[in-house]
């Protein structure tokens, strides 16, 4: 798999980039939860594998850090349900435009 890092951008030090990816089906799921998570090479190919499929990107430096704390399939915690029903609306927004 091509490596697409941009130590131009990041520098040697990887460890700020990050991405979660949440999974939240209104008629399936009782809250979001996590999908996917990683820092460094894993976090651009986790982007990299949103945008091929179409899906929303939201940047949230702040919540993707609480988010990157949680294990795999781990649901959202209280204290993230409304950071993260903000971005569900935004996204729920720009879909039906």
């Amino acid at each position: 798999m091509e490596r697409t890092y941009d130590y131009e951008k990041y520098g040697e030090d990887c460890t700020q980039k990050l991405a979660v990816a949440l999974r939240y089906k209104p008629k399936e799921d009782y809250v979001p939860f996590i999908v996917a998570k990683g820092r460094c090479h894993l976090a651009e190919m986790i982007i990299k594998k949103a945008m091929e499929s179409n899906v929303p990107i939201v940047k949230s430096e702040e919540l993707v850090k609480e988010l990157f704390k949680l294990d795999l399939l781990e649901p959202i915690p209280v204290k993230l349900y409304v950071a993260v029903a903000e971005v569900l609306a935004f996204i729920q927004l720009g879909l039906n435009k």
